[in-house]
């Protein structure tokens, strides 16, 4: 295994190509939201964004790096992430806080891209989660007509809200909800969460372009899959058990853009399959028994902590495997 530190990535040229590929997955998913709930979602994620790229050109300041790094884009996915998690109503100065938080406190301080030991966004959102649960989880009702309003602090009175899947199914509640809705994202929740077919589409393209990598994302779904096929909620028919815990929270946007973040990941393919089994194991479990609705970036954060380990012990494991199997191999000719 190599000893060379983060990023990650191979080439600057990929680097960009793959933070191409993450923006415009993020605008897409932008787009779909301000179709159902008005151009609010994309003020948030201007907001988000612009926040992520003045917070990181004052940390390079500040650490005397070159201000050539606020344009590597890296900032930027960091910034719309944290606006893609966003409620669709959730005050303009929400967003600010995360990403401010992740790119100030969970990137810069080790050092900027590439050195990061926490997926920045997730680390941002967990803040908001904890601190602010009230503006993270009250949405617009998927139902209302009307566009929300484009002020930076809402008036929730003005606006018809509604329980997300994530909260019905956290008190054990059957959601009226059926299939067609799910895949088309005919419920409520973050900007960026509810696409459910857009997002599986998005995950086939950013494996295709090897953006995101087949060794966590199959794992990562066929883990939660087979849980929820053993494990139902509320003795539900199992298929729907799927789909309704994938669609809710950010269960399945995780699957695309948290953990699959470059830097933070294992490197070695057997680091990366035990990554993503374990990841949708622990925000399986977060969703389940967490104190929040949505827990997923908790678990995102307890799972980059052991990824250092998952990726040695899984590399060291399948060395000494093949040795002695090269070594009975020798022995037997």
């Amino acid at each position: 295994m190599s000893n060379k530190k983060g990023p990650y990535l191979h080439t600057e040229a990929r680097v960009s190509r793959m933070v191409f590929d993450m923006i415009l997955a993020a605008v897409v998913l932008g787009v779909f939201s301000a179709v159902t709930y008005g151009p609010r979602p994309l003020l948030v994620m201007a907001i988000s964004l612009i926040t992520a790229l003045a917070c990181e050109t004052v940390c390079c300041i500040i650490g005397r790096r070159p201000l050539r790094m606020v344009l590597d884009g890296t900032a930027a996915v960091t910034g719309l992430t944290v606006g893609l998690l966003m409620s669709p109503m959730v005050d303009t100065w929400v967003p600010m806080v995360g990403t401010a938080f992740a790119i100030v406190v969970a990137k810069a301080p080790f050092g900027g891209t590439g050195r990061n030991v926490f997926n920045p966004a997730a680390a941002g959102v967990a803040l908001l989660t904890y601190c602010f649960p009230q503006q993270m989880f009250t949405y617009p009702s998927i139902q209302s007509q009307h566009a929300l309003p484009m002020e930076l602090i809402l008036d929730k009175s003005e606006v018809v809200t509604e329980v997300s899947l994530a909260a019905q199914l956290k008190t054990g509640a059957i959601p009226s909800i059926d299939r067609l809705d799910i895949l088309l994202g005919n419920y409520t929740g973050a900007i960026g969460t509810t696409a459910f077919l857009i997002l599986l589409t998005l995950t086939c393209y950013l494996m295709v372009r090897r953006t995101v990598s087949p060794w966590i994302v199959i794992p990562y779904f066929a883990t939660l899959a087979l849980i929820t096929w053993l494990f139902p909620l509320s003795s539900m028919n199992p298929v729907n058990s799927f789909l309704l815990q994938l669609g809710s929270g950010y269960v399945l946007f995780a699957g695309v853009f948290l953990i699959n973040d470059p830097v933070t990941a294992p490197r070695f393919w057997l680091g990366r399959l035990v990554y993503g089994v374990l990841s949708a194991a622990l925000i399986l479990l977060m969703q389940r028994v967490g104190r929040f609705e949505a827990g997923t970036c908790f678990a995102i954060l307890l799972i980059n902590a052991f990824a250092p380990i998952i990726d040695r012990w899984s590399w060291h494991g399948w060395y000494r495997l093949t040795h002695l199997r090269q070594k009975r191999e020798e022995v037997l000719e």
